[in-house]
C-alpha cells in the first residue's frame, strides 16, 4: 500500500475467523469472517484515514463496510466478496439484498457510496446506459447482468469500464496456467459522484501474492479528522536501565555530590536534582527506539521480495517457475525467522518472570499483543431453533424480538404478593 500510495484497500478471501479490527504498523485492518477460516473480507486503511472513520458495519464473511467523514459529503465504503459460479443465484441475491440494506440505512441522502470487491461477474465492454462503459473486458455473462440490474436499481456506475486503458491495465484475474484473463473485480460509485473518480486501473506489477491484480481508483475528496490522538511521549529503556543500574547509580551519586553544597531555594535545588537525573539517564540509558513494523523481516527477505516482484509478470514457463520458487523460499524464510524471533521474546519474558522483573515482563507481553480490539470478535448467537447466527443484523433482530417478548405486558409473569410478617 505504501509503495503504490494507496490509502484504502479492500481484500476478499481473508480467511480469518470472527470479526474485529487490528492495527499493524501505520495501517488498521477491519475484518469480518465466519465461524470457519473460509471466505472473509477486510478493509485496510492508513492511519490518516482511521481518524475519519465514524462507523464500521460488520455483516458476515462476504460483506464489511466503513463510513468516513469527508468533504463535500461523507463516504460509505463497502467491500464485497460475491459467491462463485458454484453457488446458486439465490446465494448471490442474498448478498445483493444485504448490500441494499446497508445502502438504505447508511448510504442515504448525499453520502457517496463506493462498493468494491470480487464480484465474480463479467459485465464486458458492451455499454449500457450510464452504468457500463465501453472499456470493459470479455463477454457479458448471467452474473454480469445481475450486477448491472443491481446498479440500475441503486443508481450506481461501474467505474473501471469508463477509462480507456491497455488490456494489461483492465484485467483483474488470471486463470491458472496463465491462459485466460478476465475482469471480475469492479469499483462502483453513485452516478452523481462519478466525476469525483479521476482514474481507475489495475497494477499487474504489484506483488500481492494473489491470482488477482490490484485494482486502484483515484478519487477527488477530502477527509475530515474527527478524532485527535495525543502523541505518545517516548519511554525510557527500562531493560537497559536494569542492565546498567550499577553504573547509573554511581554516575548519579557523583553528580548529586557535586551540587550538594550549592545554595538556593527548594525549587532551584529540585531543578538541579532533576537535571542531574535526566542527564544521567539520557547519557547511559536513552529512550526506547520505535519498534519496526515486522522486526523479524531481514534484508535477505526484502531482497527476495524484490526479486519475486520482478518475476511476477514474466509470462513464460521459466518466469512462473522462478516466481513459485521465490514465493516458497520467502514463505519458509519468513516462518523460520519469525519463529526464532518469537522464541527469543518468550525466553526474555520467562527470564523477566524468573528474576522478578514483572514490569518488564508485562511491557514485553503487551508489545506482542498489539492494538487488537477483541470487543467485537466472534459475536454470534443461537436463534429459537438452535441455529448459530453470525450476521450482525440478524443478531440484533433476535435480541430485539427477545426483549420485546420478555417485556410484553400480556406475557409478563404474574406478580407475587408477599404478606408482611408479623
Amino acid at each position: 500500500m505504501q509503495k503504490n500510495e494507496v490509502s484504502v484497500i479492500g481484500v476478499s478471501e481473508v480467511r480469518w475467523k470472527g470479526q474485529g479490527d487490528i492495527r499493524c504498523g501505520d495501517y488498521t485492518v477491519y475484518y469480518s469472517g465466519g465461524e470457519r477460516a473460509e471466505r472473509g473480507v477486510a478493509i485496510v486503511v492508513h492511519k490518516s484515514v482511521v481518524r475519519s472513520v465514524v462507523k464500521k458495519i460488520v455483516c458476515n464473511d462476504r460483506i464489511i463496510a466503513l463510513k468516513l467523514k469527508a468533504e463535500p459529503v461523507d463516504i460509505l465504503i463497502i467491500q464485497v466478496y460475491m459467491p462463485t459460479s458454484e453457488y446458486e443465484d439465490d446465494e448471490v441475491e442474498k448478498v445483493y439484498d444485504t448490500i441494499e440494506d446497508i445502502l438504505q440505512e447508511d448510504g442515504r441522502c448525499v453520502t457517496n457510496s463506493i462498493i468494491l470487491g470480487d464480484w465474480n461477474s463479467i459485465v464486458a465492454d458492451d455499454p449500457y446506459q450510464n452504468i457500463v462503459g465501453s472499456h470493459g473486458l470479455g463477454r457479458r455473462n448471467h452474473r454480469g447482468q445481475m450486477l448491472i440490474d443491481f446498479c440500475e436499481r441503486n443508481g450506481l456506475t461501474v467505474t473501471n469500464t469508463w477509462f480507456k486503458k491497455p488490456k494489461r491495465r483492465i484485467y483483474t484475474w488470471k486463470a491458472p496456467g496463465d491462459w485466460k484473463r478476465h475482469q471480475l473485480d469492479y469499483i462502483l460509485v453513485k452516478h452523481r459522484f462519478r466525476n469525483s473518480v479521476k482514474d481507475v486501473k489495475t497494477l499487474p506489477g504489484a506483488d500481492i501474492d494473489s491470482d488477482h491484480n490490484l485494482l486502484v481508483a483515484k478519487f477527488r475528496t477530502r477527509l475530515k479528522k474527527i478524532i485527535r490522538y495525543q502523541k505518545r511521549r517516548p519511554r525510557w529503556d527500562l531493560e537497559k536501565l536494569y542492565a546498567q543500574r550499577q553504573s547509573v547509580q554511581e554516575t548519579l551519586e557523583e553528580k548529586l555530590g557535586a551540587i550538594e553544597g550549592e545554595s538556593g531555594n527548594a525549587e532551584a535545588q529540585w531543578n538541579n536534582i532533576k537535571e542531574c537525573m535526566l542527564d544521567t539517564i539520557s547519557d547511559l540509558v536513552g529512550k526506547v527506539e520505535k519498534i519496526a513494523r515486522k522486526p523479524w523481516v531481514t534484508q535477505e527477505m526484502m531482497s527476495k521480495m524484490e526479486e519475486r516482484r520482478k518475476w511476477k509478470n514474466v509470462n513464460n514457463e521459466e518466469g512462473r517457475r522462478k516466481y513459485r520458487r521465490l514465493r516458497n523460499e520467502l514463505k519458509k524464510a519468513t516462518d523460520r525467522t519469525k519463529k526464532k524471533y518469537l522464541e527469543n521474546i518468550c525466553n526474555a519474558i520467562i527470564e523477566f518472570q524468573r528474576t522478578g522483573r514483572y514490569d518488564l515482563m508485562y511491557m514485553k507481553t503487551k508489545e506482542q499483543g498489539g492494538k487488537e480490539n477483541h470487543g467485537i470478535q466472534n459475536i454470534d448467537i443461537e436463534d429459537s431453533q438452535g441455529n448459530r447466527i453470525v450476521d450482525q443484523r440478524q443478531v440484533l433482530k433476535i435480541w430485539e424480538n427477545y426483549i420485546t417478548e420478555l417485556y410484553d405486558r400480556p406475557n409478563r409473569p404474574e406478580t407475587l404478593e408477599v404478606e408482611p410478617g408479623e
